[in-house]
């Protein structure tokens, strides 16, 4: 195995092992103890962070729920259902009374006109007739009243003066009025009846009406007041909202030694991991735990390599996300104690972000949220809080250019910190506390730390791992860099040509979706090793060129020579790594095909070798590379091209035909360009062009006739005066 992927190797592993050890010695493994319900607890126990108490607070949650009395609601369909049964009695009683005084008469005039022979027989026949006739009307009442009495109760009714029948309706219909509006419910009912028993012995003196009448009312009394379920639930639920949940705070006592060990007790110490569970419970818990992390790294390992290579390709990217990660992860193990809004894990993320890619920056800060609740055992809240903050800052933080705005970002992470933390809150315990708004303002500083010591850590990650940040390529298109300075003055073709190379650079590159900053700065910086002998090169020669006196095999070796000058140089003014390699990229393994086809023409094929006149460096390994190659090859070529011919239609076709020759000469292979691209590639160079080669206005003919008219003059003028010398 080469060393390379040796340490590659070794990175996965440590990583690996580094996040089994923190797991297994966070929350959810602390070192537990054979604890039984009921026993004497051995030592003394404390809360090693703030835990709620769940039976405290259901028992708070049970007072209140007690203490709510329920509510009823009437049903008023009772009431009038017993008034109507009330009416229906009287209305069968004043039947039956008029049935039997009607049979009276009747019977009374058939005896008249009987022939008896004595008065006795004839009072006995009445008798007999007057209760046969009583017993069918209360036969009938029996069947038809939807009151139930007894049958002397009913007798007594029938047998009632009219007048006393009113009044004892009357008042039934009072009293039963009246205690239904008063209301009954079933736990009320016996009392209410008592009542009514009360009520009719003081309005009636005679015990037996008294007794008829209660008998009446009590047979329709019934609850007419029911709890109202929705009501009373809706009114505990508000009254349940405002219990606030009883907290263990940290480092207070759960229970001391020699004392029991209650449920409460015990439930405490299971929640916070001090109880010992079976073997094969424990077993199947660090099985579970590794198996999940084995999961989510090769996740993280196979994301890597379909959507972000070049760190697999490169060690220092490698190493870079190595370090990140570990530094996180041994940081939320050392601030298990604390709120987990100052848990820095949304560093991570805005650190990738700026220095790799955004993509792996959320990724990332989704694997570390996951593993960070395992580690402190941490629950819903934890993970929405860091999950939703962690992928909104590291787009945040892609934005900062400069370093004038990472306190107006910061602002803002913090802004958005906070509002997150309070309505996640908001959600899971759906009621206002104090706590919950202290909570915000962590969430706020939190979130404004971590911009800040994201941003002001930047440099030492850059010097770190010679990576290259927004911050530092923006610093880099600075006219005021002592190296464009000197380009402007000691090179001034270069610094021009190089002006217009980042431009068709950045510009391919937004229209691919590169790195169009990196882009243009490697554009800005990639001929800088002409700044060694700016006098060899095209564009800064104002006189004579020197190669027409050289061989062209030492011209070749002085163009070969500014890729080198050129690294040497970046590395004395410290650029970053990424523009050190467009540098040594820009050319790839090229031929200087100007001096070697001089050069055949000067001596035989045998005596030129080829690699004499091949650029020694390296074939674009990047997109931004590769952009600054073939603005490079087609600003050169479009600026040499004949004025006469230089139109739209010529410069696209030298345009196709250039990066086609880049494309078949193998200059493109490793640089993840496209044949999509290409196209792109070539409409974005002509948009560029267009801009700097557009057709001039023509002047209107009048001025042009008036031109002429000047020039023509100007030309006699001329004539006359060399006349006038040549006579003299």
């Amino acid at each position: 195995m080469s060393r390379r992927r040796f340490l590659k190797t070794a990175i996965v592993l440590i990583s690996f092992l580094l996040t089994i050890f923190t797991v297994l010695t966070g929350e959810h493994f602390r070192k537990t103890e054979k604890i039984e319900l009921g026993s004497v607890a051995t030592k003394r126990y404390t809360a090693p962070r703030k835990i709620e108490n769940i039976f405290a607070t259901e028992r708070k949650r049970e007072e209140a729920r007690k203490s709510i009395e329920p509510l009823y609601k009437e049903d008023p369909k009772i009431k009038e259902d017993a008034i109507a049964k009330l009416e229906v009695l009287f209305t069968k009683i004043k039947e039956a009374k008029e049935y039997i005084e009607k049979e009276d008469s009747t019977a009374d005039n058939t005896v008249n006109n009987e022939d008896t022979n004595t008065i006795e027989s004839e009072n006995n026949i009445q008798e007999i007739s007057k209760e046969e006739k009583m017993q069918t009307a209360i036969d009938l009442l029996r069947t038809q009243s939807p009151i139930p009495l007894l049958d002397k109760q009913y007798k007594l009714l029938i047998e009632m003066e009219l007048n006393n029948i009113t009044e004892l309706k009357s008042k039934c219909i009072d009293i039963l009025e009246s205690t239904y509006d008063i209301g009954i419910r079933e736990e009320t009912k016996t009392k209410t009846i008592l009542d009514v028993k009360g009520q009719f012995d003081a309005f009636y003196t005679d015990e037996e009406t008294s007794n008829l009448g209660y008998d009446i009312v009590a047979s329709l009394i019934q609850p007419n007041n029911f709890i109202d379920e929705i009501a009373t639930n809706k009114m505990i639920e508000e009254s349940l909202k405002q219990v606030e949940p009883v907290m263990i705070l940290q480092g207070q006592k759960i229970v001391d030694e020699g004392e029991i060990i209650t449920e409460e007790i015990y439930s405490i110490l299971d929640s916070l991991g001090y109880i010992q569970k079976d073997f094969r419970e424990e077993a199947i818990k660090y099985v579970g735990v590794i198996l999940l992390i084995c999961l989510l790294q090769s996740f993280i390992y196979i994301y890597i390599w379909f959507f972000n290579k070049t760190i697999m390709k490169s060690l220092r990217s490698m190493l870079l996300l190595f370090s990140i990660y570990c530094i996180i992860i041994i940081i939320i193990r050392s601030m298990t104690p604390l709120h987990f809004a100052w848990i820095p894990i949304p560093i991570a993320g805005m650190l990738l972000a700026v220095l790799l890619d955004v993509r792996i920056g959320i990724i990332i800060n989704g694997y570390i949220s996951i593993i960070g609740a395992l580690i402190n055992k941490e629950g819903i809240d934890f993970l929405m809080f860091f999950i939703i903050v962690g992928t909104i800052f590291p787009i945040l933080v892609t934005n900062i250019y400069k370093r004038s705005r990472i306190l107006w970002m910061g602002f803002i992470a913090g802004m958005i910190s906070g509002i997150t933390l309070i309505s996640i809150q908001f959600f899971l315990i759906g009621a206002y506390s104090a706590e919950i708004i202290y909570s915000g303002f962590y969430g706020i500083l939190s979130g404004v730390l971590a911009v800040i010591i994201t941003a002001g850590s930047l440099p030492f990650w850059e010097v770190a791992f010679d990576v290259v940040t927004p911050i530092k390529l923006m610093e880099l298109t600075n006219p005021d860099q002592h190296l464009l300075k000197r380009l402007l003055i000691e090179a001034p073709g270069t610094y021009h040509h190089s002006l217009l190379v980042a431009n068709l650079a950045e510009t391919a590159a937004t229209d691919i979706g590169a790195n169009s900053l990196l882009a243009r700065v490697g554009g800005y910086y990639h001929d800088i090793g002409k700044l060694s002998y700016p006098q060899y090169f095209k564009e800064n020669q104002m006189m004579e060129n020197p190669h027409d006196y050289m061989e062209p095999s030492v011209s070749s070796k002085i163009l070969q020579q500014h890729i080198s000058n050129g690294i040497k140089i970046a590395s004395e003014y410290k650029l970053p790594r990424p523009i050190r390699d467009i540098i040594r990229q820009h050319h790839g393994t090229s031929i200087i095909q100007f001096f070697y086809y001089k050069a055949l023409k000067n001596s035989s094929a045998e005596e030129v070798k080829k690699e004499d006149y091949t650029y020694q460096g390296i074939i674009p390994q990047t997109k931004e590379a590769a952009l600054v190659m073939l603005a490079d090859t087609v600003e050169a070529a479009v600026r040499s091209m004949d004025p006469q011919n230089k139109n739209k239609e010529e410069t696209e076709k030298l345009i196709r035909k250039l990066i086609k020759d880049k494309l078949d000469d193998g200059q493109l292979n490793d640089s993840d360009l496209t044949i999509k691209d290409m196209e792109t590639i070539v409409q974005s160079f002509m948009k560029v062009f267009n801009g700097m080669y557009h057709e001039r206005i023509k002047y209107p003919d009048k001025i042009e006739e008036k031109e002429n008219e000047y020039f023509n003059r100007k030309q006699r003028i001329s004539a006359k005066r060399e006349s006038k010398k040549a006579s003299k």
